[in-house]
């Protein structure tokens, strides 16, 4: 009986909804209007009726539009679910007259009619047309499960998809030596991922991501299962857009948070980092030539405003370039320059610095040759309480990629090398000088980094498998 209620109610709702979102906003004007002995000293001119009416009426043809999108994909979908059915129909009674036929050809009784030539004759074709319609019909059906497949991911011009992972992360041993020692540390994680992607007429794509994770932490996604059954935080990790003319095929341009535009390791960019800004790029492919790709990237980064001081940024670029030196091997040679403006900004964010909690923001511009306080002469000193970098930083960044088909599709080999230089090393001392402050160690020598990895297979289609192995240093 609670049951028949609710549902009762639900259909009682569902019902007069298209009238709530089509007159809400004219009913409440109205019960308002009559209510003038309460409020006998307000009164509502005809402008102000007039200003509210336009508004209502647009809420309700937008409401009404996304109604007609939403109908219009059902009966789509409907439509290509009732052809599935009907094919997958005609499929099963041809592959039913086909293993009849089969049959009749392989029975006992059929044998010596199979071995007059008239009958053997006739009986081949029969099994052969059989055969191509059902092979026919069988790509049809998958044809159009493909199509509706994609249909219920879309709505209007959105594409979805996203993932969910659960972790399970132990420690053991590991870290400095100290007493007591380290304790074992076992740790529960999930990551939450949405995507929407959409292609906004011939020139522009764009679209969002949502993920997990802590926003204070711009290079992980993951959320840690503590702080005593809280709500973990969900917010946006992409959100972009690209223009790419089709008179001009080989230019776009980009902005908001976005993907990596360019080539790096995680030498100098975390892989999980999502850059903010504008990135313009310039693109060329050849097929069956010595030089298969020539591009050049750039890039502007904002990574703090500030209404009463200097911004902080990166700007930068990247030349690529691709090389077929064999039919199996293939080589790409990138160099990029990262011009780091006001970075002792990072410097003072680090270790909870103006609210983030992690090392992230320094990893993250900085992989592993890192702005955290070690190596390539980034050491930090204090002025007044506040951190400085010992070093300006502009990054001369290298990389090469050597792909060998090895002649399996499923295990192609990868060899990485990558060398970054920092340019500007210990050229930030005199702010020190300036104030009167012994400034940090600092050596101009220990200003590089390397990265090194060798990887055997790919993870493209379900199945896949790779192994690898790096090796980096900064000094």
């Amino acid at each position: 009986m609670y049951r028949k209620w609710m549902m009762a109610v639900l259909s009682a709702l569902l019902a007069t909804a298209p009238v709530w979102a089509g007159e809400g906003h004219d009913k409440n004007a109205a019960s308002k209007s009559e209510e003038t002995p309460l409020a006998a000293n307000k009164t509502v001119t005809a402008a102000e009726k007039t200003a509210e009416k336009p508004a209502a009426a647009g809420y309700a043809a937008e409401i009404e539009q996304l109604r007609e999108m939403l109908l219009e994909q059902s009966r789509a979908i409907e439509a290509q679910q009732k052809l599935m059915r009907e094919q997958q129909e005609k499929l099963n009674a041809l592959t039913e007259e086909l293993r009849a036929a089969r049959s009749a050809n392989v029975a006992p009784a059929g044998e010596a009619l199979a071995a007059q030539p008239g009958n053997s004759t006739a009986a081949t074709p029969q099994g052969s047309d059989l055969e191509s319609r059902v092979a026919k019909v069988e790509k049809d059906v998958a044809a159009n499960k493909k199509s509706a497949e994609d249909g219920i991911k879309a709505l209007g011009p959105f594409k979805f998809s996203g993932d969910l992972r659960l972790r399970y992360e132990p420690f053991f041993g590991g870290g400095a030596v100290t007493s007591p020692a380290p304790q074992d540390r076992h740790r529960e994680r999930y990551r939450l991922r949405f995507y929407a992607n959409a292609k906004f007429g011939e020139d522009f794509t764009g679209g969002f991501a949502l993920s997990s994770g802590d926003t204070g932490d711009p290079i992980s996604t993951n959320s840690t299962q503590t702080g005593f059954f809280t709500r973990k935080s969900f917010a946006v990790d992409r959100a972009f857009m690209t223009y790419h003319p089709h008179y001009l095929k080989a230019f776009s341009v980009t902005g908001g948070k976005f993907a990596y535009t360019w080539h790096k390791t995680e030498l100098t960019w975390d892989v999980d980092l999502n850059p903010e800004g504008v990135s313009e790029q310039v693109m060329w492919d050849w097929k069956d030539k010595f030089l298969t790709h020539f591009g050049v990237v750039a890039f502007q980064l904002p990574m703090w405003e500030v209404s009463n001081g200097p911004d902080s940024g990166v700007f930068g670029g990247q030349i690529q370039t691709g090389w077929k030196l064999h039919s199996r091997v293939k080589l790409g040679a990138d160099v990029a320059f990262y011009d780091y403006r006001n970075p002792d900004r990072i410097a003072q964010n680090l270790n909870g610095g103006n609210g983030f909690a992690t090392q992230g923001i320094a990893t993250g511009f900085g992989g592993t040759f890192g702005f955290g306080g070690s190596g390539i002469s980034n050491n930090f000193g204090t002025i007044s309480g506040v951190r400085y970098y010992a070093s300006k930083f502009g990054v001369l960044d290298t990389l090469l990629r050597a792909d060998i088909d090895t002649g399996s599709a499923k295990w192609p080999v990868a060899l990485i090398f990558n060398f970054a230089q920092n340019t500007r090393a210990c050229q930030n001392l005199q702010v020190f000088y300036a104030a009167g402050v012994t400034p940090p160690a600092c050596d101009k020598h220990q200003r590089h980094g390397y990265w090194m990895e060798a990887q055997l297979g790919q993870t493209k289609n379900k199945g896949d498998f790779r192994f690898g192995y790096t090796a980096n240093d900064v000094s």
